[in-house]
Order: structure tokens, then sequence, then C-alpha cells
């Protein structure tokens, strides 16, 4: 899915380089729309497939970035054994490099030009390793920021805000990721909800609390807000957890339920919970 996306675009953004991004997408989609008969099975679905990229124009680096205080980043001065630990700790094939802050990058590594000195990191020497860094304001909408990081040699930008200050970090994995997530919750190729033989539930973190009510027929949300209404902007399953935790949950945490109820976070990142796995204490029947 993702290569598709990266074939189309490339195919729409080779001219009019100077009409904006999400209007040229937006121009294409209502142009084809009007002659969707003469055009073949394949070009429909890439359309279709655009036409769900569309939808995540509101979304900016601001929403999707590694914010500042999770990046993993290493000092200019660095010994070869201190990458080798950074980079065996972490699952990142690149890292950002800085002389005395965060906010003075010079450069990016990545993993695997680190080979070359296993046997000889006597001859270890840094600066042929650092490949240049580029630079985006946490506003940039999502499809821009996609052509921004293709265009990059090591599909890595940080985020500034306006005083150069480093705000965050975004890869091409995480637009992709955002992009091809929201296209299969769009398209409904994951269900919202998933029975186990157990009778355990597995939810989408965006299920509306009530739905989930309904289903359970357990009211959720009035014991944790004691009949207030100051929390009724808490509107979904993932709402709910951040409400049990009083704060961002993380994967792998359990969270009780005054009812009895148990909430497993079987997927989340930083600054989201994405799915649930709901399930009655021993002794309790679902």
């Amino acid at each position: 899915m993702v290569s598709k996306i990266k074939s189309y675009l490339s195919k729409l953004f080779k001219k009019e380089e100077d009409v904006p991004l999400i209007d040229r997408l937006e121009d294409l989609i209502e142009s084809d729309s009007k002659t969707i008969d003469e055009r073949d099975a394949g070009e429909n679905s890439e359309l279709a497939l655009v036409s769900n990229v569309i939808g995540l124009r509101d979304l900016t680096a601001e929403d999707i970035m590694v914010p500042r205080a999770e990046i993993v980043a290493a000092r200019i001065d660095t010994t070869f054994d201190g990458f080798i630990e950074i980079f065996s700790q972490n699952s990142f094939s690149q890292i950002p490099i800085y002389k005395d802050t965060l906010d003075d990058v010079v450069g990016i590594v990545r993993v695997r030009d680190f080979i070359t000195y296993i046997k000889n990191p006597e001859s270890f020497n840094l600066k042929p390793l650092l490949r240049e860094v580029i630079y985006v304001v946490p506003s940039i909408q999502l499809l821009e920021l996609l052509v921004e990081i293709r265009a990059s040699v090591n599909h890595m930008a940080l985020v500034v805000d306006e005083f150069g200050g480093i705000d965050g970090l975004v890869t091409l994995h995480d637009v992709a990721s955002e992009i091809v997530g929201e296209i299969q919750q769009n398209q409904r190729i994951f269900p919202q909800i998933i029975t186990r033989p157990d009778g355990s539930l597995i939810v989408d973190a965006k299920m509306p609390i009530i739905e989930c009510e309904n289903l359970l027929k357990i009211d959720l949300l009035k014991p944790l807000t004691k009949g207030n209404n100051e929390d009724s902007d808490v509107e979904t399953v993932g709402g709910l957890t951040m409400l049990l935790a009083g704060r961002m949950p993380t994967r792998g945490e359990t969270l009780i339920h005054p009812s009895g109820l148990e909430f497993d976070i079987t997927e989340a990142d930083p600054r989201r919970v994405k799915r649930v796995l709901i399930r009655r204490s021993q002794g309790l029947s679902m």
C-alpha cells in the first residue's frame, strides 16, 4: 500500500510545482471523479487510495512527531563503543548527532555505517558518517511532510520551533504508519471489536464509549467522573483509559476499572492509545 502511495504521488507531482500539494491532490480527485468511467480499474484503485490520504489534510508534523524529551541522540564526541551501546539498546536505524545540546544538531548517522568499524574500532571516525539534516516547522501538513522526507537521503526530519529549537523528530516510517493506519481505519480493514474465545474483547481505542457501554451493559464513565460533567469531553475508549490512568497509558499496562473490568493496553505510542484488551478480573464473567 505504501509503495502504491509513493508511485502514484510521484506521478502527480512532476508538474505544477508552484501549486500547493494539497490543492493539486484535491483538484485531481475532483476532476477525475467526473471522468471515472474512462479510467481502468487500476487507476480507479489508485485514485481511491489518494482520496483516503486526502482525509489526513489536517494532520501536521506536531501531531505525529516524537517529542524532544523522547528523541534518542548522541553527542559528537561519543565513542565507537558508546554508539554501539546506543544502537543495541534501541531499534532505530539512525539517530541525530549534536554538539553541546540537541538544539545544535550537526548531522544524522546510520547504524549500518558503523559495520565497517566493527573489526577495527581504533580507526573509527565519525565525521565521514555524518549526513545532512532537514528541518520542518510543526505546522507542516502531513502530505507536504511526506514529500519533504522522501526528498531526504535519511528519510528523517527534525521539527523546529520559531526560535530554531528542536521540538521533535519525524521519520518516513512515522508518516507512512499514519497514512496506512488511517486508510485501514477508513476502509474498516480492522474491526473495532474482536471477541476472543475466552470472552474478552480487543477494542479499537477510537471506539465511542457509549457503544462499548451498550455492548458490556456497564456504565464506564460515571464511576470515574462521579456524575460531574467536567469530563464529558472524554468520548472514546482511549480517552477512558487516560482517565483511568490519570495520564497517557503505556503499552503493556493494565488498568483496573471500578466495575471490575481490566483494560490491558495492547497497542500504544507516546501520543495515543490504539488498542485495548477488555476483560473481567478473575472470578468475574464477561
